[in-house]
């Protein structure tokens, strides 16, 4: 089986579905939130135990802001995805053209680490 991993579009910039954790929320919920806001995915069969967390940093204007995300994994079984007015569209990407097409070494990391973590569950 090929695993693909959903990516949003910005102008030239791929990412993966994010968003800010709002009052009251826990991370997953925040998560499961943000996925259905910006891709109109509202099914999604989470994979127990994958969670991993990436911080980094992001420049507003002169300042400097720290940004941590909690990513989890999931399989769907659609491929109607509605973008929101925040993105251009979206693509399935294998590992490979993650590596080629995504500059950030961090979410390299977190696709390696998912890709890794996938496999042994089927072993």
């Amino acid at each position: 089986n090929i695993i693909k991993y959903l990516f949003l579009k910005s102008k030239d910039r791929y990412d993966i579905p994010k968003g800010i954790q709002e009052p009251g929320e826990n991370e997953f919920e925040a998560a499961l939130r943000e996925l259905k806001e910006e891709t109109g995915i509202k099914e999604v069969k989470v994979i127990p135990l994958f969670k991993k967390k990436i911080e980094y940093f992001y420049r507003l204007g002169k300042e400097s802001i720290k940004k941590e995300v909690t990513y989890f994994l999931g399989g769907i079984n659609t491929n109607e995805i509605k973008v929101s007015k925040e993105h251009d569209g979206y693509e399935w990407l294998t590992k490979e053209e993650v590596f080629s097409k995504i500059k950030y070494e961090n979410i390299k990391k977190l696709v390696e680490e998912a890709e890794n973590f996938i496999k042994n569950l089927n072993n």
